[in-house]
């Protein structure tokens, strides 16, 4: 044994000695990039971007649930949004983001001023993403479409605003992340699997004012 230990030392020194060999080199490195990568698909940098955004959405769709719902009680009128609702972006092109309730100036035709500095936007505004939706057809709003698996298609990521002479509303936005299936499918009853998280003014109501239980 104590020549055995005796030996094992010496080879340690002579390895010293002569440093690292072209192979340990390479099966280090090889190890290491093994180890990067691993660390990069757990993180996914990209993904976390995605619930980030998605996360500002939801705050956004609060706060146009909030602020219409104040303007609604303090007696501002309620209009039929008709359509395809009212769209932050419409066209391909965005909206103008101003608060005064004039269509012509501002997506959301509700003078909602006196509640809001500013109306809320997609942080990807202006652009198509391949976003979180059920697979329920190949419909224009689906983000997704039948197969197997089912494949996200891009869509344009915008807000939208659907509202019936009645004052019940409805506001939608949509999500990137597929991790977020579950705020985009069965939000409420009577609702089409489709790809828009959505908050309702009356969440009792059957079916979501028309446009919105419409994909």
């Amino acid at each position: 044994m104590k020549n055995f230990l005796t030996q094992l030392l010496n080879n340690t020194r002579d390895r010293r000695k002569r440093g690292f060999t072209l192979i340990e080199l390479l099966i280090v490195i090889g190890i290491l990039g093994i180890l990067v990568v691993a660390v990069l698909l757990t993180l996914n940098p990209a993904e976390a971007q995605r619930k980030a955004r998605d996360n500002v959405r939801i705050k956004d769709m609060s706060t146009l649930l909030a602020v219409i719902q104040q303007y609604l009680d303090a007696g501002g009128a309620a209009q039929a949004s008709g359509g395809t609702g009212w769209l932050s972006t419409a066209g391909g092109q965005p909206q103008l983001l101003n608060c005064s309730g004039v269509a012509a100036t501002s997506w959301l035709p509700l003078n909602v001023c006196p509640y809001i500095s500013a109306l809320p936007d997609d942080p990807m505004v202006g652009q198509t993403r391949a976003c979180a939706g059920g697979a329920g057809g190949a419909g224009t709003g689906y983000c997704n479409v039948t197969g197997t698996p089912p494949t996200p298609q891009p869509q344009p990521m915008r807000y939208r605003v659907c509202m019936d002479v009645g004052g019940n509303f409805a506001v939608n936005v949509r999500q990137e992340s597929q991790s977020n299936l579950a705020r985009v499918q069965n939000d409420f009853p009577g609702q089409q699997p489709d790809s828009w998280a959505e908050v309702r003014s009356l969440p009792t109501l059957a079916a979501p004012p028309a446009p919105c239980g419409v994909n």
